[in-house]
């Protein structure tokens, strides 16, 4: 199975922020931006006839329905961003520095602000990604987070333990991976 992940556009007005499961707005131009970006990276073959999902979250919505039209994507929360808990709207600055520290040390089983490890994203895409292999789809494009996006590309192997946690993923980015033998990684 194909799958292109899409990172959502930028949002608006929460430089500094872990806004990660927040709704947060994006502007107009970010998201003509985004749409014109992810169109050079994807074939109009691709766009026609794949099958696009999307983050229930507003600036993940608005990228994948402006890309399926005249079609809708399908909401999965199982494609939401990364739960940061009592991490959630506060400026990174304000994230208690001993907890900062703690996630650096064990960026995949920590859970910040209390909720939710990166281990337990992959468990929820992974499952998630099991539905959608058993559905027959051959090709499908996703928006989603960059939490999500660099958890499925370390279920694949596409990232490694080291590189997993500073992999570079762009607003409006797309990550082609191929899923053909995704694990839980340890």
């Amino acid at each position: 199975m194909n799958l292109y992940l899409v990172r959502h556009p930028r949002p608006d007005g929460v430089q500094g922020v872990c806004y990660g499961r927040q709704d947060v707005r994006i502007a107009a131009d970010a998201l003509a931006h985004s749409l014109a970006s992810v169109r050079a990276h994807l074939d109009t073959r691709t766009l026609a006839q794949a099958d696009f999902f999307s983050s229930p979250a507003t600036r993940c919505v608005q990228l994948a329905s402006a890309l399926a039209a005249p079609r809708e994507p399908l909401l999965a929360d199982a494609l939401l961003e990364m739960n940061f808990g009592s991490w959630e709207g506060l400026k990174w600055d304000d994230v208690p520095r001993d907890q900062l520290d703690a996630w650096a040390e064990d960026v995949w089983a920590y859970r910040p602000g209390g909720a939710e490890s990166a281990a337990m994203v992959a468990q929820r895409w992974l499952h998630w990604l099991g539905r959608l292999a058993g559905s027959g789809i051959d090709t499908a494009v996703v928006v989603t987070h960059a939490g999500v996006i660099r958890v499925a590309k370390r279920c694949c192997g596409a990232l490694s333990a080291a590189t997993f946690a500073m992999a570079e993923i762009p607003y409006g980015s797309v990550h082609r991976i191929e899923m053909t033998a995704a694990r839980v990684p340890a």
